[in-house]
């Protein structure tokens, strides 16, 4: 793998494109909402119910590895934004 350690950019897409790759159809029927700590240096990867969870028990099974993390059937593993059910439209500009 010729992965740039230096680049999160590089290390979150070689993450998602092994998720995809090995994990996704699985994960997506039987552990949906869970979170994973997918490790680009061996393709190993760790589930969690929490993001916190996932990436302990990663790190304590692979102390060096490098991971990117997963939230199993989402966009991303954290959404940000505005929660819209208490912002008035007069508010928003």
């Amino acid at each position: 793998m010729s992965t740039n350690f230096n680049n999160p950019k590089a290390i979150s897409e070689a993450g998602k494109k092994i998720y995809e790759r090995l994990y996704q159809a699985e994960y997506e029927k039987s552990h949906l909402g869970k979170f994973v700590a997918i490790n680009i240096l061996d393709e190993s990867a760790t589930l969690g119910d929490t993001a916190s969870e996932a990436l302990n028990s990663a790190r304590a099974r692979y102390p060096k590895g490098l991971f990117h993390l997963i939230r199993v059937g989402h966009s991303g593993a954290f959404e940000v934004g505005l929660a819209h059910r208490h912002v008035h439209a007069d508010r928003i500009r």
